[in-house]
């Protein structure tokens, strides 16, 4: 069983990962058109693939995955920033995000053993939101898309996504 510090931390991380889900999923829609949709839709996909493992992983340590009310209103509100400020919004999340990684380095130290890969994907997954990040700011977004994909293939086998154009997204 993890310790009460891991779950605690593990379950601040389930937050967020319900944030981003929410949040990236209605930026994508909002986007499109722009620059930024693959951004949006690159980070989409990754939090679609997040969405699987992190609620297996959350199952397994008996959490409840779904997002509470707070994570909702939280996700809607920063999904509705003026697509003028996007690059703003990026660059103050792209810092948080670099200095969460490190949270995330101590929180899989304190992990369960038994469950290294997940860990491991844990981590992964936040360096490489990371990296879209720097090179979306950069204007290098067909490098940041590329960069995602390699991602997905190591981790899913496959660079088919289920939001390339698979689906419409809606902003609601």
């Amino acid at each position: 069983m993890p310790s009460k510090e891991f779950i605690e931390g593990f379950r601040q991380e389930l937050a967020n990962r319900s944030f981003a889900l929410i949040t990236v999923r209605r930026m994508a829609a909002r986007c499109r058109g722009s620059d930024w949709h693959m951004f949006w839709q690159a980070y989409w996909d990754l939090e679609i693939l997040n969405a699987r493992r992190y609620e297996a992983a959350a199952l397994r340590w008996g959490l409840d995955p779904t997002p509470g009310l707070p994570t909702k209103l939280k996700a809607w509100i920063v999904s509705s920033v003026p697509r003028c400020l996007m690059v703003g919004l990026v660059k103050f999340v792209h810092g948080k995000t670099i200095a969460y990684v490190d949270r995330l380095r101590d929180l899989r130290q304190s992990g369960p053993a038994e469950t290294v890969a997940f860990l491991d994907f844990m981590v992964e997954q936040e360096e490489l939101q990371v990296e879209m990040m720097r090179l979306a700011l950069a204007g290098r977004h067909s490098e940041m898309r590329a960069c995602a994909e390699g991602f997905f293939l190591k981790h899913e086998g496959s660079t088919s996504r289920p939001g390339q154009g698979a689906r419409q997204v809606s902003a609601s």
